[in-house]
């Protein structure tokens, strides 16, 4: 199927054309770890986890990695404030990274490179530029020459210009120009250091990532992805370092995930306004979080809320929901009857392929998402129908329940990373975390039995009035062929 993406290198929608045919190598930006990891991280993180699945699902090879920035100011000011080796911080933040990859079933790269182990490769890329006259070496530390590169701000659409020095360029007196960034800073005492060619220090932030990428992978990659604040400096100071080290395109596709807000403000470890990820896994099954992502496209920003969390919550119950029930017809046997129900399940012939389309668009989960649950309402209706009709599935349902519904929930778990339990192990997540109303569990079962009382006396206002009460005490029932179900909602 053919696959398009929002570049935002050109500043457009395009198809997407690979290097080489069925082959893809990507490159994707890392956290710092010198804090917790925090809702904005996991943005990125799902974005680049629902980017592999859908080229692996379009029978791609993908070769990827993900780098690690273990060593930075940001980690030499916390370690020393906590009086403790920045390995020993970063081990410790990149261990809470590795259980969030875990917990939220997001896949992980081939590779994980860290700056500390690349150190070679990146003296090797500024001593080619070096070379090359783009960098020279200042009594601070070693810049690149930022108006040498004639393309500088093809990324970000900035004119050199009109660009100023300030919060995101570094003002240094021993720099010829203000735009120019650091490649390699020299040492300050008691800082963390490596030996060069031009004397001791460590790598400045933007080098790492064009040295990891041609040691990984050669002058030139498919995709390139990150969050958006990345696109500038970060992302524009690597394309003129690459490819002003090798005169090749950097990456074909650059791809960017929007930013996340929390109430309406940014969500920042500095600002200490963030949600981490153990707090939010202390309230929330994990899947809730792919949810909200999914629900909204990944290059848009989002402002987080835990209302937002609340209803895609009820979304997630309402599709564990329609599993339970479709597996209930999917595993009952009917004896043959003369009486036989319109075809249901019709719209499960196309199910995959209508997501899979949307999925290829730029990565437009939501609309995705949505033909889904026009799905399950459909059958919903159709379902609730039969039931009262007292005509069973015809053959054509069942031999669809039998091959295309299995087929479906793989497809989904594999592709969008929803539907990774069975539902009674969703149900069950949903009542450790105490979501339910003051309602026993006694009282539930008790209200259910006079439920089905009144359904075989045919009372269905009776039947109607308790399925509310239940549910205006936080009790959700379905109507399943192996009986009455219920749970929790929010």
């Amino acid at each position: 199927m053919t696959m398009q993406f929002f570049n935002t290198l050109t500043g457009k929608k395009e198809k997407f054309k690979t290097l080489h045919e069925g082959k893809v190598k990507m490159y994707c930006c890392g956290v710092t770890p010198y804090g917790n990891t925090h809702i904005g991280h996991s943005r990125t993180f799902f974005s680049y986890d629902l980017l592999y699945r859908t080229l692996i699902d379009n029978d791609i090879d993908v070769e990827w990695a993900r780098n690690i920035t273990d060593v930075d100011d940001k980690i030499i000011n916390k370690a020393n404030q906590e009086g403790i080796p920045c390995a020993q911080l970063v081990s410790r933040y990149v261990s809470e990274q590795d259980e969030m990859l875990q917990l939220f079933n997001l896949e992980r790269p081939q590779h994980e490179p860290k700056v500390t182990e690349n150190i070679p490769q990146i003296i090797d890329v500024i001593t080619t530029l070096i070379a090359k006259d783009y960098a020279y070496v200042s009594k601070s530390g070693v810049y690149y020459r930022v108006r040498k590169f004639a393309d500088y701000g093809k990324l970000s659409k900035n004119k050199i210009n009109d660009l100023k020095s300030g919060a995101r360029i570094e003002v240094d007196e021993a720099k010829e120009d203000a735009l120019d960034f650091a490649l390699w800073k020299f040492a300050k005492e008691g800082e963390i250091f490596w030996d060069s060619p031009w004397g001791q220090g460590r790598p400045g932030w933007h080098v790492e990532c064009s040295a990891m990428i041609h040691s990984l992978f050669g002058d030139s990659i498919d995709i390139h992805m990150g969050g958006r604040d990345l696109i500038f400096p970060h992302h524009e100071a690597e394309i003129a370092q690459s490819e002003g080290a090798t005169g090749k395109p950097l990456a074909s596709t650059w791809l960017h995930a929007g930013m996340v807000t929390l109430y309406g403000e940014k969500m920042s470890k500095s600002t200490n306004h963030y949600v981490a990820i153990k707090d939010f896994l202390a309230k929330y099954p994990s899947e809730v979080l792919r949810l909200v992502f999914l629900s909204i496209s990944y290059g848009q920003p989002l402002d987080f809320t835990f209302e937002m969390t609340t209803e895609n919550l009820k979304k997630l119950a309402k599709i564990y929901r329609f599993v339970s029930l479709v597996d209930g017809y999917s595993s009952k046997q009917e004896e043959e009857q003369n009486q036989t129900a319109d075809f249901i399940f019709k719209e499960l012939e196309s199910l995959i392929p209508k997501m899979r389309e949307y999925l290829c668009d730029d990565l437009n989960s939501s609309a995705a998402l949505a033909v889904f649950f026009d799905f399950m309402r459909t059958v919903n209706t159709k379902l609730n129908a039969l039931e009262k009709s007292g005509k069973t599935l015809n053959q054509q349902d069942k031999f669809l329940l039998s091959t295309k519904w299995p087929e479906f929930k793989n497809w989904i778990k594999n592709s969008m990373g929803l539907l990774v339990q069975e539902p009674q192990e969703f149900f069950a997540h949903l009542r450790k975390y105490n979501l339910a109303s003051e309602i026993s569990a006694t009282e539930i079962e008790q209200k259910i039995e006079e439920r089905k009382t009144a359904r075989a006396n045919k009372d269905w206002a009776k039947s109607d009035a308790i399925r509310d009460e239940l549910l205006s005490q936080g009790v959700q029932i379905q109507d399943a062929p192996s009986g009455t179900k219920w749970t929790v909602i929010i």
